[in-house]
């Protein structure tokens, strides 16, 4: 069962079911009854057991069918009568699970503030024209014809000439409709007319509905912090505006909002003391005004000891305006890598906004950017939550595919054939990949039976999972059902490594909605999925996840991050409160198929809300590091991106605070990659959230460490493929005073949303030396080992060559200054690394 509130949502989600949603999903996302946990599970009833209105509904409604919208005490619901072998399915997951299900009922959920899901249903009703899917043009006009459609129907409704009829409504209902034309103007971004519409629900909740007066004094006080960030341009020139905490002199100037927000979580708090978003948010408000933590009301600050480092590294700048960086964006992805072959890295963006077309960013090779998507091919290329790059024709030329749809409705993916000439050609329609219309933000390239050519797993939340088997002209056959991963869910993440070193790669797979799969692959074309054998199969929504060798052990583990919308949860985190949550998770590979939960050992039960996440080496000490975007579409999800560095493989720390890379506002694509070719990996993350009303301009993080040593892999595939995608590297190294040891990486693009260049930068510590660098290649099975190899320096290795390349790459600082609280280009740029290359 599902419950709204109105008759108007439940038509809206009975439309979405009847399109195809998936029914769990809209019940954990929309229901206000108490199954919403549960998908809206109600398990084994005897219909003579429930209420009237419900018995009338379920007439003639048989197993696997949808009733009509009946309307009972709590709202008005959706019922869905599911076949036995379904309800089987759900009864007889494991115990831990239902368990683990029940408890998270008690997770306080954010408010979705930001019209996100009044903007979509608009679209879903509106009618559109035939093959709008497969046309991002028809799709940008559709999205602004609904919009603007839907706006206009609500302002209908309060015009001097529909007075008498509203007057004879009930007053929940014009409560409800002024709350709905705020959302859409907040979606829109129109902060001033929205919050006129609250206002107008506000005081109609004081005089006639007054349950409603917390959660309209929670909507305008967030409502004015967002207008606060945007006339105070936290959004479109941010600086350290929006890094938290704020340091000295970052203030805001315009201040009237702020101070309007404080008032309304003032009283929220009078309501609900305990609150935990109320009091962040107060505590954010008076941040904005140069007051924290000193200026918050005692009852209510949280400590700035909650969010300071624990371990100090050098602070990050961010160099996005002086590079030429400028986009403003919402929800998208970044792929950093070198397109055009000239040692360069570009940077390719994305965003979820449809008519917004992607942006390439061609390196200058003077530390600046030019954007040449219009030259390149791409202007019609519009939208896109995510985008990956590959070299699915094995040329030596980088292709990239984007995934739409995710989080909305099924719409087109595109892959782009790189010409090797600086353009890109549109090959989906001929290589068969867009036969089928998904729903998705995430997928994986990887070759899964060694025949040197990469394949393509989607993963879909409007139906069963693809997996497409490339065919070495061009083209790709769908295998998914054959390979036995056709499962439907809500997938968050496809991830992809030989877990096992059996020679042949295994996928991961998580779902916000079930149960997470570890499909094993069984070295025929087909899968098995072991999730729960290994210890893997997860509790709770899953979101971000990868495999990676946090502990320099030889074998992939994997990291996979929980997603509550939670701001409480978050907040519990930081002020060392119990969770209610399923925490982030590590899993160390025990090298025997299965995989260990060192979770806790390890520091990371922490809760945040990432949705886009990364891992590199900030530090070149060669442990991998994770940074995570956090957020989520409404408003009031605003949580600071977290940075944890990797101490020596033993735990992570929370270094936020010290590196200057807590920004505020949403995360998505994070891409670690050295885009200065100084031997340090810097932060793109393209960041902004999934409404017009929500962009923000993409931050490029440039690191200013120095100290230890590092060295840069290219690695070309032949009988392999060729950008090398699940090779694994070897470096063993000894530093001075210390024991030989080893680092290894595995080639691919790091996390699940944005990607990283191919090239392996390794940092390697300080006073290094290398000992021996070793390739082992998927496919042909190849092992390389390599003696004599200089560090601080650029390399090429071809699978069928018996030396390392030299590789020249030119040293482009980018311009910091003196005053961003780093060090100027000339004090760190010139030190060390460029020692080597005279």
């Amino acid at each position: 069962m599902i419950v709204v509130n109105t008759p108007e949502q439940a038509q809206r989600v009975l439309e979405r079911l009847k399109a195809g949603y998936d029914f769990a999903s809209l019940a954990k996302e929309k229901s206000i009854d108490p199954t919403a946990d549960s998908g809206g599970y109600m398990g084994r009833m005897d219909p003579a057991s429930l209420r009237p209105e419900l018995r009338e509904a379920l007439k003639g409604v048989s197993p696997g069918q949808i009733s009509a919208v009946t309307r009972i005490p709590s709202g008005y619901a959706v019922l869905n009568v599911l076949p036995e072998s379904k309800a089987a399915e759900i009864e007889n997951a494991p115990k831990a699970r239902l368990q683990a299900l029940s408890a998270f009922g008690s997770v306080i959920k954010s408010p979705g503030i930001s019209g996100f899901g009044d903007a979509n249903d608009a679209l879903l009703r509106f009618p559109k024209v035939q093959g709008w899917e497969r046309n991002p043009v028809l799709g940008c006009q559709m999205r602004a014809q609904s919009l603007a459609a839907a706006t206009e129907r609500v302002e209908k409704l309060f015009a001097p000439s529909n007075r008498q009829a509203l007057d004879q409504q009930a007053p929940l209902d014009v409560m409800q409709e002024h709350v709905a034309l705020g959302e859409l103007y907040s979606y829109q971004g129109r902060m001033d007319a929205a919050i006129e519409q609250y206002e107008e629900a506000y005081h109609i909740a004081s005089e006639r509905v007054p349950r409603a007066v917390p959660l309209m004094e929670f909507t305008l006080g967030v409502a004015h912090l967002h207008r606060s960030d945007m006339v105070n341009e936290a959004f479109s020139a941010p600086g350290e505006k929006c890094l938290f905490p704020m340091r000295p002199g970052n203030a805001y100037k315009n201040t009237a909002d702020a101070q309007k927000a404080i008032e309304h979580f003032s009283k929220c708090l009078e309501y609900r003391p305990q609150s935990l978003d109320s009091r962040w948010f107060m505590n954010l408000a008076y941040a904005t005004l140069g007051a924290y933590p000193e200026g918050v009301p005692a009852k209510y600050r949280i400590p700035l000891t909650a969010f300071e480092s624990r371990e100090s590294v050098d602070r990050f700048v961010d160099v996005a305006p002086g590079a030429g960086v400028d986009t403003f964006s919402m929800a998208g992805s970044v792929i950093v890598d070198d397109f055009e072959n000239n040692g360069r890295l570009d940077i390719l963006t994305s965003s979820m906004d449809m008519c917004q077309p992607l942006r390439y960013f061609h390196n200058n090779g003077d530390g600046t950017f030019t954007d040449r998507a219009r030259e390149a091919g791409l202007a019609k290329q519009l939208g896109g939550l995510n985008i990956i790059q590959t070299d699915y024709n094995n040329d030596g030329c980088t292709d990239f595919l984007v995934l739409r749809g995710g989080w909305e409705f099924p719409e087109t993916l595109s892959l782009l054939k790189n010409n090797c000439d600086g353009t890109f050609t549109d090959v989906t329609a001929a290589s068969g990949l867009g036969d089928t219309l998904v729903a998705s933000q995430t997928a994986v390239w990887a070759d899964i039976n060694n025949d040197g050519l990469l394949d393509l797993f989607v993963g879909n939340e409007s139906g069963p999972n693809q997996l497409f088997l490339n065919k070495g002209d061009g083209t790709f056959a769908n295998i998914s059902r054959s390979a036995g991963v056709d499962k439907p869910g809500q997938i968050k993440s496809v991830v992809a490594a030989d877990y096992d070193n059996d020679g042949f790669v295994d996928f991961y797979v998580t779902d916000y909605l079930g149960e997470n799969h570890l499909y094993h692959n069984n070295h025929d074309n087909t899968f098995t999925d072991v999730a729960a054998q290994a210890g893997v199969a997860g509790l709770g929504p899953s979101f971000v996840a990868w495999f990676f060798d946090y502990d320099n052990c030889g074998l992939p583990d994997l990291f996979v991050t929980s997603y509550f919308v939670s701001v409480d949860e978050s907040m519990r985190t930081y002020l060392g409160l119990p969770h209610n949550a399923g925490t982030l998770k590590l899993y160390k590979n025990l090298g025997n198929g299965t995989f260990k939960d060192v979770t806790v050992e390890t520091g990371l039960d922490k809760v945040f809300m990432p949705m886009g996440a990364n891992f590199g080496d900030i530090d070149n000490d060669g442990f991998l590091d994770i940074y995570l975007g956090n957020g989520n579409p409404s408003y009031a999800s605003v949580l600071p991106h977290v940075l944890l560095r990797n101490h020596e493989g033993k735990y992570f720390v929370d270094v936020t605070t010290s590196s200057g890379t807590g920004e505020l506002h949403k995360g998505h694509g994070v891409a670690f990659a050295d885009l200065e070719r100084r031997g340090y990996e810097d932060i793109v993350t393209e960041t902004g959230g999934a409404t017009p009303g929500d962009r923000h301009t993409l931050r490029l993080f440039a690191n200013t460490a120095s100290g230890n040593d590092w060295i840069n892999i290219k690695l070309v595939g032949v009988k392999s493929n060729r950008p090398a995608i699940g090779a694994r590297i070897k470096v063993t190294v000894k530093n001075e005073g210390k024991e030989a040891r080893a680092i290894y990486r595995t080639v691919g693009s790091g996390g699940s949303f944005g990607a990283s260049p191919f090239e392996q930068h390794i940092g390697l510590g300080k006073s290094a030396q290398i000992e021996s660098i070793e390739v082992d290649w998927p496919g042909s099975g190849t092992h390389q080992s390599f003696e004599g190899v200089a560090k601080n320096q650029f390399w090429e290795i071809r699978e069928d060559s018996k030396q390392v390349k030299h590789l020249e790459r030119k040293l482009v600082p980018f311009h910091l200054g003196s005053a961003q609280g780093g060090a100027g280009t000339e004090q760190r740029s010139l030190g060390e690394s460029s020692k080597v290359h005279q």
